[in-house]
């Protein structure tokens, strides 16, 4: 099973979850659970544009998302969004989604990465890839 780390962040929460037994307790699952960083989240949230792959985006708008997307800033430190919940911002690093999988309890943990739009130049590509190599280096 997959289970979406940014969406758990948001809520339960990954102290809920944990306070909880964990993933495998909290819905009843007794095979592996696997999580994923957040990473395509920093993709998906971010404003669409043509050049992106609009085909990828979400098109349904939500209480919080205007046409600037939900991803406030990435940066080497990690990403700021705001919550499509209730527009609170929520920080997330390389440290703290690594931190976040392990609270919720999974057996694969995958390390926060850029998720680049389709139709970049290679030179913005090999910008993401490398900083990916970084974070992933930091989540270890």
């Amino acid at each position: 099973m997959f289970a979406n780390t940014y969406h758990l962040v948001l809520q339960p929460g990954p102290e809920t979850i944990e306070s909880a037994g964990g993933l495998h307790k909290f819905i009843g699952r007794d095979a592996p659970i696997i999580t994923d960083s957040g990473g395509f989240q920093v993709f998906s949230l971010a404003r669409s544009t043509a050049e992106d792959g609009l085909e990828m985006k979400s098109r349904r708008p939500t209480k919080h998302k205007d046409g600037e997307g939900l991803l406030l800033k990435k940066n080497e430190n990690g990403v700021l969004f705001a919550s499509y919940r209730d527009g609170s911002h929520v920080v997330l690093t390389p440290e703290s989604s690594v931190r976040a999988q392990k609270q919720l309890g999974a057996d694969i943990i995958i390390p926060l990465d850029d998720l680049p739009p389709y139709h970049i130049d290679r030179a913005v590509l090999e910008a993401s890839v490398y900083m990916s190599h970084r974070w992933e280096a930091r989540s270890l």
